[in-house]
């Protein structure tokens, strides 16, 4: 994989030094019109937008109006608003170790439950302090003595939990609730969750995350796997999103890798002043998670909405929901 990535930046180091030739050798032609600042900027960026949107990422949308990221690398969570407010909290996370310890698995979870105090029976009947779990015995939570606060924010050093301060892990306790949506990742991750505009975000022809079921997690995977081949827009251009105050299935959804994304997807986003149709999952967000989600110039977001309003909806028929036997 690195060999690919480090192939994939030296084409694009060429691509950017073969137009910047060609732009100085145009310019400076006696046969040709010289060419000005504002073309050869549009030039360049039409190349940075190419490679930039063969790589999206697959949105997963948020109705409620918080959600917690789980941030691997950085040893930092985040509590998100939908107001654009937001709570950092150190923490420290899982790695392996001879008594049982693992990573903590990245995915997308939600919020399964809470408790002032837990006792993990695995690890020597430990009180955990505040206690807000997401993924099977995975959660949020405090210890009563001092020792691993100088990890906090530093490094991994849980059994797979994510540990926080006492004060942080009962402000967390505070503010969420059964249901909210958290995501855990390490790096760049390929699937990410954004805020839905509650108010344009049209949930009849979006796929409501709303069955337990193996079909769910099936539908999810072929999503990251048509992201990975280049098929997300040309197979599943629907969008999906969580529905309020609703529990995931358990074991939740992968995220993947931005750094898989190496083949560009079938359809173009922008190329210099001509804008294409997108796919419908970004045309629905709020101002404050445009960017983040898309990855695209807010400058550049009126042109392409205005341009796609024009355009009747694409999207394509979603797949048929499982009925859930009932449970005796």
């Amino acid at each position: 994989m690195s060999t690919v990535l480090h192939l994939s930046a030296a084409l694009l180091a060429v691509g950017l030094f073969f137009i910047s030739s060609q732009l100085s050798i145009h310019a400076s032609s006696e046969h040709t019109a010289a060419l000005d600042s504002t073309k050869k900027h549009l030039l360049l960026r039409s190349l940075a937008n190419h490679l930039n949107f063969a790589r999206i990422r697959d949105t997963v949308y948020v109705l409620g109006e918080r959600f917690i990221e789980v941030n691997l690398s950085t040893q930092h969570a985040t509590l998100r608003y939908r107001n654009g407010d937001s709570l950092l909290i150190p923490i420290s996370t899982g790695h392996i170790t001879n008594d049982g310890g693992i990573i903590t698995p990245s995915g997308i979870f939600s919020v399964q439950g809470k408790s002032p105090e837990a006792i993990s029976r695995q690890f020597g009947n430990t009180k955990m302090l505040w206690w807000v779990g997401f993924n099977y015995n995975v959660g949020f939570h405090g210890l009563e003595t001092n020792s691993y606060y100088r990890h906090l924010g530093q490094r991994p050093s849980s059994h797979g939990c994510v540990r926080t301060g006492r004060e942080d892990v009962l402000e967390l306790y505070k503010r969420v609730s059964e249901g909210d949506p958290v995501i855990v990742f390490d790096g760049e991750p390929a699937r990410i969750l954004a805020f839905a505009d509650t108010v344009g975000f049209d949930t009849t022809s979006a796929y409501k995350l709303n069955s337990r079921t193996k079909a769910i997690g099936k539908l999810m995977d072929e999503r990251l796997r048509l992201l990975y081949d280049g098929e997300r827009i040309a197979r599943q251009n629907f969008s999906v999103y969580i529905p309020l105050a609703k529990q995931l299935r358990p074991g939740g959804f992968a995220v993947g890798s931005r750094d898989s994304l190496m083949k560009p997807q079938a359809q173009a986003i922008i190329f210099a002043e001509r804008v294409t149709p997108m796919p419908l999952d970004y045309f629905h967000l709020s101002d404050a998670a445009y960017s983040n989600a898309a990855d695209i110039r807010p400058q550049e977001k009126q042109a392409a909405v205005d341009s796609t309003n024009h355009q009747q909806d694409s999207t394509t028929a979603l797949p048929k929901k499982n009925a859930r036997k009932k449970r005796h």
